[in-house]
């Protein structure tokens, strides 16, 4: 009994579920829905991740090729990069090259000016300078008035012989002022001789205007003696004894000390330092 009362409950069971299946079967198809077998769900599922995949394959081919065309050019610009430098580094080393010579040819050039500017002046050695004698003074023969002149104005006494110039001619251009007189001494001892008794004559006048006896130098080396103009004011006004020697150096005799200065900077600096005299 108990035996046939189980396969009972089974039948209905079975009976209840396949019932229920057909009647949910039923149901979709009145609805116009077909349910879809899972084989061909599957294959969508398949189909679908295929897609994906090679459209991931793609966009991932897309960017390798694009990141390999980048580093390509990379690459590339390294390569450019590393030429440049090097014509860089190459430049640097001419233009260095370049200025040690360019610092040569200067240390050449200024030797060279300085060794042409000491023969002018050696050639000058025996010339004087003498200013503010009127033009047309000496006529058609500059050496044969000077020959006269500078014993007239210095004292005939001074020379015990006849002086000697070898030429003398005006220089500059004209203008309202008298031009220089260019005197060249046969004898260099009388050139000297003429300039230290113009020196410790003091003032001459010829034709009421002064007359002034001086060295004749280079224009460069006139320009680096008048630097000196200042100091040289300064040094007079504290009656300091000086001496502007050759070529262009400054000597000082202070308090029984003697000082020699080759730039006016020098001078100035020393007079700054002076106690008030």
């Amino acid at each position: 009994m108990a035996s046939y009362n189980l396969r009972y409950s089974k039948r209905k069971k079975t009976a209840k579920t396949s019932g229920h299946l057909h009647i949910s079967a039923t149901r979709n198809m009145a609805d116009g829905k077909e349910e879809l077998p899972i084989n061909k769900l599957l294959n969508a599922i398949k189909e679908t991740k295929e897609d994906l995949t090679n459209h991931i394959d793609k966009k991932t081919a897309d960017i390798q090729t694009t990141l390999t065309k980048i580093e390509s050019s990379l690459n590339a610009l390294s390569e450019q990069v590393e030429e440049m430098e090097a014509r860089v580094s190459a430049n640097e080393d001419d233009i260095k090259d370049a200025h040690n010579r360019v610092d040569k040819m200067d240390k050449l050039t200024t030797q060279l000016k300085d060794k042409i500017d000491d023969l002018e002046n050696r050639s000058r050695r025996s010339n004087l300078r003498i200013l503010n004698i009127p033009e047309q003074a000496e006529g058609r023969d500059a050496v044969g008035f000077l020959e006269k002149f500078i014993p007239q104005i210095l004292g005939n006494d001074n020379f015990t012989s006849h002086i000697t110039l070898e030429r003398a001619h005006r220089v500059g251009k004209k203008s309202d002022r008298p031009r220089p007189l260019i005197a060249k001494f046969l004898n260099f001892r009388d050139k000297e001789k003429v300039l230290r008794l113009a020196r410790s004559r003091g003032e001459m006048t010829y034709e009421n205007r002064k007359i002034s006896f001086f060295p004749d130098y280079s224009a460069d080396l006139q320009r680096r003696r008048d630097e000196f103009r200042d100091v040289k004011q300064r040094l007079r006004e504290k009656e300091i004894e000086y001496a502007l020697m050759y070529p262009a150096q400054l000597r000082v005799r202070h308090q029984g000390s003697i000082k020699i200065f080759s730039t006016p900077a020098e001078a100035q600096r020393y007079l700054k330092d002076l106690p008030n005299v």
